[in-house]
């Protein structure tokens, strides 16, 4: 057996331990508050989560603004930055349980974000498909905040505001194609809402907390070994 001259193998283990060096990032997002509230309930539950590890991933977090548009921009940016191996963005409903959005609409509604302004146009993305299926593995997301005792819904409708423009930008992303990511719906800080089972959960910090935990470790649980 012929021998690799030792110079090559030397630039083989460089390769090899760069590549090994190599940061792995799940990118998590929420929202500044909005429509006049001092909170939002989305950055209220992953604010907690940045830095935080998931077996060998690391999480970087990332608020972005109620403005039509810019949301989608600074999310684009984030995954062309981290090259992250998940995204998952997070928005705030209403009273109600957490929701996982399965559907991403390429239609915005004539809502005013948070400079006054109503949105550019009416679809999100020109020339581009009517709606976008998420790449979360939505089963085990609902089975992970179930055992967590978090109130959780499925849905196929994530509105017409920001949240379903980000939810549409993510989707339709090139540079995201290959990655599991998808959006989730919270409810506001300190919201009281009524589960399946007719019990009450309150959505404090901590609870809200604890839901982002819940999906956050179930997407990177369904991620190939790095």
């Amino acid at each position: 057996m012929r021998r690799l001259p030792l110079f090559l193998l030397a630039s083989a283990l460089l390769l090899s331990t760069a590549a090994a060096a190599q940061p792995a990032y799940i990118l998590v997002t929420g929202f500044e508050p909005f429509g006049g509230d001092k909170t939002n309930g989305s950055w209220e539950a992953v604010q907690h989560l940045q830095g935080k590890r998931f077996g060998g991933e690391t999480v970087v977090v990332a608020e972005l603004p109620v403005v039509w548009g810019k949301a989608g921009e600074e999310l684009r940016g984030l995954i062309k930055k981290y090259h992250p191996r998940a995204v998952i963005a997070f928005g705030q409903a209403g009273k109600e349980p957490v929701r996982i959005e399965t559907i991403a609409r390429n239609e915005r509604k004539p809502y005013k974000d948070n400079t006054g302004a109503l949105p550019p146009t009416d679809t999100v993305a020109a020339s581009a498909p009517a709606t976008l299926p998420t790449a979360l593995d939505v089963d085990a997301v609902r089975k992970s905040l179930q055992a967590a005792k978090i109130p959780v819904v499925e849905s196929k409708d994530a509105g017409g505001y920001l949240c379903n423009e980000t939810f549409y930008v993510l989707m339709n992303d090139p540079d995201a194609q290959a990655i599991p990511r998808g959006f989730v719906h919270v409810p506001p800080l300190d919201a009281t809402v009524k589960g399946a089972d007719g019990g009450n959960t309150v959505f404090d910090g901590k609870t809200l907390a604890a839901a982002a935990d819940a999906v956050v470790s179930s997407v990177v649980a369904s991620l190939p070994a790095s």
